[in-house]
């Protein structure tokens, strides 16, 4: 086995031989605040990943490399196996239509009812017609159980509502990573688990790699098959589900056990 899979196989805990999204080394700085500190992280393709970490910790700002909208002060994003630091703009802007994210907050356009909220990327991305844009449409809204909901504008919406209309305009190019970032926030627990059965449900069906960020334990134990534990701007411990959520790593155990004993305090 060569060096470079042993470094792979490392990192993954051997679940998969090709990644989704690579991050060696990086750090980022923003004026002095040092938010990423030499992170490494490999998610698998075809994985449904949980991004686990208390808040302040940079899960957001991995978002963001991801994505390409900032780009690490050293290290490297490999999206792909497709290092994003030799990337041209426009290559980069090609990339993001592969990568669907469902915002935390739904991000959907108040003007906009909701089917033109999901139509949007489609109008923006692709030449389809007006038919084929309403059967795409029609399709993911029924997908997440909104096909009623269409010309409703988002002030009429609940919040579980937003969060779905979301997920259907993050997956609606089909894309082959999605992030969905913080998607329970501010829902109930009930809503929390069906939104978790709803994410697997089109994990499942549609494939790809689905990377879900959050710091909700219940939400992460119903989903996840792959695990990232983040704190301080590094990853602790990463890999299969059941072993991370079995880790005898003291902050690691502490935070996916809710517990009050551990190095993670009010700090």
């Amino acid at each position: 086995m060569s060096s470079q899979m042993s470094e792979v196989d490392s990192l993954t805990g051997g679940v998969a031989d090709t990644l989704a999204v690579e991050i060696r080394g990086v750090h980022k700085w923003f004026g002095r605040s040092h938010i990423l500190r030499g992170m490494d992280l490999a998610i698998p393709e075809g994985s449904l990943a949980v991004v686990l970490g208390p808040s302040g910790t940079g899960k957001s700002v991995l978002i963001q490399h991801i994505t390409g909208i900032v780009r690490p002060d050293q290290g490297e994003v490999l999206v792909r196996g497709r290092a994003l630091s030799r990337m041209s703009r426009s290559e980069v802007l090609k990339l993001r239509t592969d990568i669907g994210v469902m915002f935390q907050d739904g991000a959907l356009f108040s003007s906009m009812d909701v089917f033109e909220n999901v139509a949007f990327p489609l109008r923006q991305h692709t030449d389809l017609n007006d038919s084929e844009v309403h059967d795409v449409v029609s399709e993911h809204l029924a997908a997440v159980g909104l096909s009623d909901a269409g010309r409703r504008f988002p002030s009429q919406l609940s919040g579980g509502m937003k969060k779905r209309a979301g997920l259907a305009r993050a997956l609606v190019l089909d894309p082959g990573i999605v992030i969905c970032d913080e998607p329970d926030s501010g829902l109930d627990p009930v809503r929390t688990a069906l939104l978790a059965d709803l994410l697997r449900e089109r994990h499942a069906e549609l494939g790809g790699t689905m990377i879900v960020v959050t710091h909700n334990m219940p939400l992460a134990r119903r989903v996840a098959d792959y695990a990232a534990v983040l704190w301080q701007g590094g990853v602790v411990e990463s890999g299969p589900a059941e072993v991370i959520f079995n880790s005898s790593n003291e902050f690691v155990a502490q935070f996916v056990s809710s517990s009050k004993v551990g190095p993670l305090g009010m700090d």
